[in-house]
């Protein structure tokens, strides 16, 4: 049987070396060989610097790979694609920027076969891996997030914000069940998963705290709003990341064992944004009609346009991820006693 493993796959992955039209693409053919058990990590490390040295190879690569993993049923193959792909974003590579939406969809891989199959619940872990990381290059395409930085207005950090929370939602979805899964293909691929997570959940928490000093009066209360429901969504996703981490723990993924303290929002931010919810209808109420106060109004609805665009622009394209239908966020809450909320 040990013997027969590695002929098997020297059959299936003979022919597409052989017809490789260069080294670069035999590379992909090797770091996305259909050998479940080990992995190749030399050659995919030789793509890796490759782009970084040629930028401009980048592309014919993710041909290369959304090639391979089109035509395949392997789910070894199509979660090898998907880590090499993942690959070129965890080392920062610029090019990868330009990717957007995956060139392939593997979001009904092995649909056909039954959960209780033996690559079954492998299958549910392609698919959740593809759901989280096709959101993630779209999100991430053309340099979004660097929007944040670069953009003025609260509103679009908000979006950005909120759309981040989303990429942290779907990473958490990829779970290896059953005995059979705890391979070193599987913990090679939840080891980049952990790691994603603490970047990103670690990005949401600092810009959270930045950006809760910069809603005041003026900003109205769709912005407060909307950083309440993003505080409320970090309670909870810290609770979820905990149980998360637990079980990365228990996998004996490495970078896992310490979950580091997430910066945290001070109480008297929340309590401020809490205010200008509940006191925005009184406040408008009372205005007068005034010359003066028309103006005000004015201005303030040409500043929620402008923001409304801002939103737009990340919401509207093909290339750009929209938020989840299905996922609710309850009304503000009443007023109470906030502790210190970003904590796991």
């Amino acid at each position: 049987m040990k013997l027969w493993k590695p002929a098997a796959v020297a059959l299936k992955d003979g022919p597409s070396l052989i017809t490789a039209d260069d080294i670069l693409t035999a590379a992909v053919v090797k770091a996305t060989s259909h050998d479940e058990l080990s992995i190749d990590t030399e050659n995919a490390l030789f793509i890796y610097r490759h782009v970084r040295a040629s930028p401009s190879s980048l592309r014919p690569l993710v041909s290369a790979i959304s090639s391979r993993v089109k035509r395949t049923r392997s789910w070894a193959v199509a979660l090898k694609g998907l880590m090499l792909m993942h690959g070129f974003f965890l080392r920062k590579t610029t090019a990868a920027e330009s990717i957007g939406r995956l060139p392939f969809d593997l979001s009904a891989f092995g649909e056909g076969s039954s959960r209780m199959s033996r690559s079954g619940g492998f299958n549910l872990f392609v698919r959740a891996y593809f759901a989280f990381l096709d959101r993630r290059s779209i999100l991430f395409h053309g340099g979004n997030r660097h929007r944040y930085d670069e953009e003025s207005s609260v509103m679009i950090r908000l979006v950005l914000i909120r759309k981040m929370q989303i990429i942290v939602d779907s990473l958490i979805r990829i779970k290896p069940i059953g005995e059979n899964m705890k391979i070193p293909l599987i913990h090679e691929a939840m080891e980049n998963v952990v790691s994603e997570t603490l970047e990103i959940y670690g990005w949401i928490c600092r810009r959270i705290a930045e950006v809760l000093p910069n809603i005041h009066s003026k900003s109205g209360k769709p912005q407060a709003d909307m950083a309440l429901k993003i505080v409320a969504k970090s309670m909870s996703q810290g609770e979820k990341l905990n149980k998360y981490f637990e079980f990365c723990r228990d996998l004996g993924v490495s970078n896992a064992q310490k979950i580091p303290n997430f910066v945290r929002i001070p109480e008297a931010d929340v309590r401020h944004l809490d205010e200008l919810v509940w006191t925005e209808e009184e406040e408008e109420a009372t205005e007068t009609d005034s010359c003066e106060d028309t103006e005000e109004r004015t201005e303030d609805v040409d500043e929620d346009e402008m923001e409304m665009q801002c939103e737009s622009v990340l919401e509207s394209d093909d290339d750009l991820i929209t938020l989840d239908q299905n996922q609710h966020y309850s009304p503000a809450p009443p007023r109470v006693d906030i502790p210190d909320l970003i904590s796991l």
